[in-house]
């Protein structure tokens, strides 16, 4: 195949009988935080284009990219893992991928990795199995002594919350979903770390482990003066959770 004789930005290209899948993580800051899900897709589809990138198209009467990304970050939360799977048409360097997409991103939506998945995986969204996350809360938790509060809302046996689910609300024992929290407060800034379980399997947000930790604490719970940022997306390798980047290709060829 003669890259020079293919316009691959050309919409309906399909892809060939060979096909080569990215893993790209990338961010979503202070600038792009109320952009949402289908605005984040619509935007990397623009930018693969002006990039010029070999990608795939669907065949059919409506080709499109051949685009997926993990599970959509709530609205005003920053992170610095999002991910998305992108299909190629051609196998060049993971770098270029990265490189080439960040001439093209608006300020706020930067990758910081490309890799060529060359393992046999489950797509970005269906691998999540954990999430990371640093929680700036307010002015309530500075007084407190964290740690030992931690530990004893983490020895309950159960942490009772009321989910919403797509009929109705249910009252919901979110403890087993609870990896770990941390006070990782620096100065006056109070800061705590979520490790949370993710994913289509099990899925627990930070908003109502805090909303659960203030009223463990007795504190009024106000949503709007708490901020939300994703450190990462995990996966299981083994009997450890890693990166949704991390031992399923290669980053150089």
């Amino acid at each position: 195949m003669n890259k020079e004789q293919i316009d691959y930005s050309k919409k309906g290209f399909t892809k060939p009988k060979e096909h080569y899948i990215y893993r790209v993580k990338f961010t979503k800051g202070e600038e792009v935080k109320f952009i949402g899900h289908l605005d984040i897709m619509r935007l990397f589809q623009r930018a693969i284009k002006r990039a010029k990138l070999p990608v795939a198209y669907s065949q059919g009467f409506n080709p499109h990219q051949l685009l997926s990304f993990a599970n959509p970050l709530t609205l005003g939360t920053t992170s610095e893992g999002e991910y998305g799977d992108f299909e190629m048409a051609e196998r060049i360097e993971p770098s270029i991928v990265k490189n080439e997409l960040n001439k093209t991103l608006p300020k706020g939506v930067k990758v910081l990795d490309s890799v060529l998945i060359t393992k046999k995986t489950d797509s970005a969204m269906a691998s999540i199995d954990g999430a990371k996350y640093i929680v700036y809360p307010d002015k309530k938790l500075s007084q407190i002594a964290l740690d030992e509060e931690i530990k004893k809302y983490l020895a309950q046996k159960e942490i009772l919350v009321m989910k919403k689910t797509k009929k109705n609300e249910k009252i919901t024992d979110i403890r087993e979903d609870i990896f770990d929290i941390k006070d990782i407060s620096e100065g006056e800034q109070t800061k705590l770390y979520l490790y949370l379980a993710a994913g289509s399997r099990r899925n627990l947000k930070p908003e109502p482990v805090l909303e659960s930790f203030y009223q463990f604490l007795g504190l009024d719970f106000n949503k709007y003066s708490i901020k939300y940022h994703r450190l990462d997306l995990m996966r299981t390798e083994g009997q450890n959770l890693v990166g949704l980047a991390e031992e399923i290709g290669i980053r150089e060829l």
